[in-house]
């Protein structure tokens, strides 16, 4: 049966096998006091473990390979850093070794203590084509588990926001305007136009917005022209021709080069979803808005947030147009509740979970938490499968926590990583 070490990190850690009457391959009763803690740098595999061995207590490191032949395989031999392995676990015992002071060291066999359903399962998980692997058991396992891991999930998920932020904070000089403006411009492209919408906002400086604040039609000219969609020669209708002017103004004053208009996309999307109309909503927050960082510091509740993206003073051209020279039928160009929504989770909500990292105040992490927990889950695919596998998306801080679980650990067949993936394990644990 084939399977990697990691399943036998797993099976020690955890102590997935017959733990009663155990004895080593010499004959000596053997008492697993603490298994140690996983070393996840150069060394054996396990560092301060204790053991009683024939009524003899020892501490120690611990090394586990798939055969005990695999100790001369990785030249363990001739490394001085497992000369305080007390003990070799291995899955088959196939040779005698040494370490490197030529001691015997007592080696436990896993073979004949592991209940073969339990490798069979994880062969089963990671060759699985199930939408998650442990779809089948997931009926069975206990909702404490799994909310339980899903709360750790969001705060896995939190920090990794977190981390991307610091990345852009020391690209803008810890200028946390610029990292605001920056973030929402990419979430203003929600998931189709995130890159360009950045890139847009880099190449387009907040303080080169605020220079324009008192003249909101120069900072549509400014994003439409620097996002490469005033490009075309001339337009039919007044309003572009408007935007193209003064922006050609604009990029005499700042010696400013637009994006290639090719970084957006348009096809496949509802018009609503449009980077135009993205960008004329953009635009409208920008001229409205000169300080969101520091609001976002101060505000507390949703509906707080809410009304920073509603009702914004979007352009009238944008009421019968998703594209210019083109008119539709009269529509709403004002953002939805649910975009809005979307903005405070992926937006405000990391800002403050990046700040309160940054001046080391869980304060934040909580409002962040606080606010995700008084929104409704996400709606999209992912959320619909799981709530096809019995799980409740009430709140954000759920679908987020479920997004990290989805897409960091069973995309990625992390099973055995997954505070999930432990039960289905233990579901099978003989004793």
């Amino acid at each position: 049966m084939e399977f990697s070490e990691d399943v036998l990190h797993y099976i020690w850690k955890y102590r997935l096998y017959k733990h009663i009457n155990l004895t080593t391959k010499s004959g000596k009763p053997l008492i697993v006091l603490s298994p140690g803690i996983l070393n996840k740098n150069a060394g054996p595999d396990f560092e301060h473990s204790r053991l009683i061995i024939d009524k003899t207590e020892w501490a120690g490191t611990i090394e586990l390979h798939r055969r005990s032949s695999d100790w001369y395989v990785h030249q363990h031999q001739q490394d001085g850093a497992y000369n305080n392995v007390i003990l070799h676990v291995v899955y088959e015992h196939d040779k005698e070794i040494r370490l490197p002071d030529g001691t015997i060291p007592e080696t436990l066999e896993l073979k004949p203590i592991i209940n073969n359903e339990l490798l069979a399962k994880y062969n089963a998980l990671m060759q699985s084509k199930a939408w998650i692997p442990c779809q089948q058991y997931m009926p069975n396992i206990d909702s404490f588990i799994i909310e339980q891991w899903l709360e750790r999930l969001l705060t896995e998920r939190l920090q990794e926001k977190s981390d991307d932020l610091r990345k852009l904070l020391i690209e803008k000089k810890d200028d946390w305007e610029e990292v605001t403006y920056v973030l929402l411009a990419r979430n203003f492209g929600f998931k189709v136009n995130a890159m360009p919408f950045e890139l847009l906002a880099k190449n387009t400086p907040y303080k080169l917005i605020n220079k324009n604040r008192h003249q909101p039609k120069m900072i549509e000219a400014l994003l439409f022209g620097q996002a490469g969609l005033l490009e075309k020669d001339h337009f039919n209708d007044p309003y572009p021709n408007a935007l193209k002017q003064n922006y050609s103004y604009l990029q005499r004053q700042y010696s400013l080069t637009p994006l290639p208009v090719s970084v957006w996309k348009f096809l496949r999307m509802r018009p609503a979803n449009f980077p135009t109309i993205r960008l004329a909503q953009f635009a409208a927050w920008c001229a409205r808005e000169k300080h969101l960082f520091s609001k976002i510091l101060t505000l507390k509740s949703v509906e707080q947030f809410r009304c920073l993206f509603q009702e914004l003073p979007i352009h009238d051209y944008w009421c019968e147009h998703y594209i210019f020279d083109k008119i539709t039928k009269k529509h709403n160009p004002s953002l939805g509740l649910n975009s809005v929504d979307n903005i405070i989770v992926n937006t405000v909500v990391t800002i403050l979970v990046g700040y309160g990292k940054y001046v080391g105040k869980e304060t934040y992490l909580y409002r962040a938490i606080g606010l995700l927990e008084q929104l409704a889950g996400e709606r999209n695919r992912v959320m619909n499968q799981f709530e096809e596998l019995g799980l409740q998306v009430k709140t954000a801080a759920v679908s987020q926590a479920l997004l990290q679980l989805k897409h960091k650990y069973c995309d990625r067949y992390r099973c055995l990583d997954c505070g999930i993936g432990l039960q289905v394990f233990k579901q099978n644990r003989t004793l």
